[in-house]
């Protein structure tokens, strides 16, 4: 799709506002922008303002993933019957629905709003539990079964502890495959994810690099990518305005991924010892290769300003290898 962003008029920006409002972005003026169908300053803030709640990038603008999580954050559950089914369902309702189930004890996998195996698997527990049909269905009478039980929901996700023992036994380094996917159009990080990926094979690991100057996917197809590959984990190289260096890892709402968040702290340990001291904390975020791949993954955003080749890539390849940790006895 084509971007829509300040300036444009007509049927596109009218049904970005009146998604905005609908989810309660209506900052004073809005509604003069609305009647004329006008992409003003009050659009852009309201738009700006979504995608700094939905940890996107933010810009103003309304890519196609931003419109996308527009149509996304329109969903309740209860609007539609869930299940598996390819493409999966997307949206604000299957989040609930894995929240749900994580906090009854039922490990739906992460809470990203994608409707996978892991939903399913846990859907079927959850209605054999209960005495329900399994069907893998959330209908109304599983709905209303899950409801019910809201006094019940853990604070804790059983899906962050799983993960987090999951943790425990990622160690040693042989057979393991890191993706590297640089941003598109971006030399310097394809150069940067080449020199770390020397570093990796040399400690014995195998090393997929997507996307770079020359890559026609997009983000999602190149998330899709390393799911295929089987990888152990991801991380992404982004040039970004200004200088030092930003790291992302996955996270939305109240949920975020404990080993994202662990490789995450390592890089940034590895940053500073190499060099980049400007790294600042570790933040969640639910951009597309963190949102969709199904393993660690974190996003290296550096600005313009910085060299990346001369520090990203030892730091790379020193907060892999403490992530793996020693090879197990």
């Amino acid at each position: 799709m084509r971007a829509v962003s300040l300036g444009d008029r007509g049927p596109a920006v009218s049904d970005v506002q009146k998604r905005l409002f609908d989810l309660g972005y209506a900052p004073p003026g809005l509604d003069t922008e609305m009647r004329e169908a006008y992409y003003g300053e009050r659009t852009a803030h309201a738009v700006r303002e979504f995608q700094r709640n939905r940890g996107l990038h933010v810009d103003g603008r309304v890519d196609e993933n931003t419109w996308h999580e527009l149509v996304e954050a329109s969903y309740r559950l209860g609007d539609r019957f869930l299940y598996l089914r390819v493409p999966p369902f997307r949206g604000d309702d299957v989040r609930e629905l894995q929240r749900y189930l994580n906090r009854l004890g039922f490990n739906a996998g992460r809470e990203d709003g994608i409707f996978g195996r892991d939903t399913d698997r846990a859907l079927r527990a959850f209605q054999h539990n209960m005495d329900l049909p399994v069907d893998g269905i959330a209908g109304s009478s599983t709905l209303s079964c899950l409801q019910r039980l809201r006094h019940a929901l853990k604070d804790t996700s059983v899906a962050v502890v799983h993960e987090a023992i999951q943790d425990l036994s990622y160690r040693g380094m042989a057979g393991r495959t890191v993706v590297l996917d640089a941003g598109e159009g971006d030399a310097r990080a394809e150069d940067a994810a080449r020199l770390a990926a020397g570093g990796l094979k040399a400690r014995g690991m195998a090393v997929v690099i997507t996307g770079g100057f020359s890559s026609g996917l997009p983000e999602g197809a190149r998330a899709r990518l390393a799911n295929d590959c089987g990888a152990d984990i991801v991380i992404g190289l982004r040039a970004c305005e200004g200088s030092g260096v930003r790291i992302f890892f996955f996270g939305s709402g109240d949920y975020s991924s404990p080993r994202g968040r662990r490789l995450a702290a390592l890089l940034r340990e590895e940053l500073e010892k190499a060099g980049g001291s400007s790294a600042a904390p570790p933040e969640a975020r639910s951009y597309p290769m963190l949102r969709e791949t199904r393993m660690p993954c974190v996003i290296l955003e550096y600005g313009f300003e910085s060299d990346p080749l001369s520090v990203l890539p030892p730091a790379i390849v020193e907060a892999v290898t403490a992530y793996f940790g020693p090879e197990p006895a």
